[in-house]
């Protein structure tokens, strides 16, 4: 342990310092020190334990703002090399979003999106459940932090968060309801930029409809009307369903019989062009159960027979793609 005292002892001055700067340029030492002896240095010195305890000390902000100094250098130092170490902190960084402190909660905010926007993208899935406990907690500080990391993300792992969106859809969509205006367009924002993944272009020109829809079920049938008014000609994949299936969801289980009909001449049309069972995969309990109501509860045979057609289309499209089809809607 003793070859790590001067470690430790830089640690203790980056997170004791009166002056942010001293405590900041004692990060970067520290973190130079560590590149020189190597990663394996941080769980010697049990580097992250002390970042985690350093964080919790709530009347100490030079402790707090410290440990956010020590692991944002760390990042810059050695790069992807840091990434397993950072992802032991990360639940306690995103927490500190929260901080009473503005200087501690910039730090954390300039920290995570430094991190973010240089992660591997196949990280993409293991930092999503931590993006999505920041929002649903109650502090709206912590949610607009997450949401904006969620955008980032966007842009480092598209195709990544492309496979993604049928989970991260509803979570975002939940925080355009938000009581907190700041979430609300931190939400509608988040949404926008994870949408970027979206290539389809039959649907492209209409996101901005969809996305609005998805914040505002009022909007629902607008955006119907632009999908009914869609010609589908390209490949439908699972970031294109992503956005578009929670809008049909709204529209199957409208009272309006007329709307359940334009459901389903949408899902006809561009079920017809879903090539992979599993991109259609993560919302069959979405769509085969409400087409299933349709076709066998309105009272009107012609919107039973849409309802019948469109949930055809859909199985044939899964059993086509090679998944499987659960036996109450074969």
């Amino acid at each position: 342990m003793a070859a790590f005292e001067p470690l430790v002892a830089l640690y203790a001055k980056a997170t004791s310092e009166a002056e942010t700067d001293a405590r900041k340029s004692a990060a970067t030492e520290l973190a130079e020190a560590i590149k020189g002896q190597g990663v394996a240095t941080i769980m010697s010195m049990a580097l992250p334990a002390k970042v985690m305890a350093s964080l919790g000390e709530a009347k100490n902000v030079a402790a707090r703002e410290g440990a956010v100094f020590v692991v944002h250098e760390l990042h810059k130092a050695l790069g992807l090399h840091a990434e397993p170490y950072f992802m032991l902190v990360l639940p306690a960084l995103v927490e500190r979003y929260d901080d009473k402190v503005k200087g501690v909660a910039a730090a954390v905010d300039a920290c995570l999106m430094a991190f973010f926007q240089a992660v591997n993208p196949y990280a993409a899935a293991t930092l999503l459940p931590h993006l999505f406990t920041g929002m649903s907690t109650i502090s709206w500080k912590t949610k607009v932090g997450c949401l904006k990391l969620l955008g980032a993300l966007a842009h480092t792992a598209p195709t990544q968060v492309g496979q993604l969106l049928p989970e991260i859809v509803p979570k975002v969509t939940e925080n355009m309801w938000d009581t907190k205006p700041e979430v609300k367009q931190a939400a509608k924002s988040s949404l926008g930029e994870c949408c970027t993944v979206i290539h389809n272009p039959d649907v492209q020109p209409i996101v901005p409809v969809l996305i609005s829809a998805n914040a505002n079920p009022k909007e629902n049938v607008t955006a119907l009307d632009r999908l009914m008014g869609t010609t589908f000609v390209s490949q439908v994949d699972r970031p294109t369903l992503a956005i578009i299936v929670p809008v049909l969801g709204r529209g199957l289980r409208d009272r309006d019989v007329q709307m359940k009909r334009k459901c389903c001449v949408v899902v006809d049309n561009m079920c017809k062009l879903v090539c992979d069972a599993k991109d259609v995969e993560p919302f069959i309990d979405k769509l085969l159960p409400e087409l299933k109501r349709v076709e066998e509860e309105v009272p009107i045979p012609e919107i039973r027979a849409y309802g019948a057609k469109a949930k055809a289309t859909l199985v044939k499209a899964i059993k086509d793609g090679g998944g499987k089809v659960p036996a109450e809607f074969e």
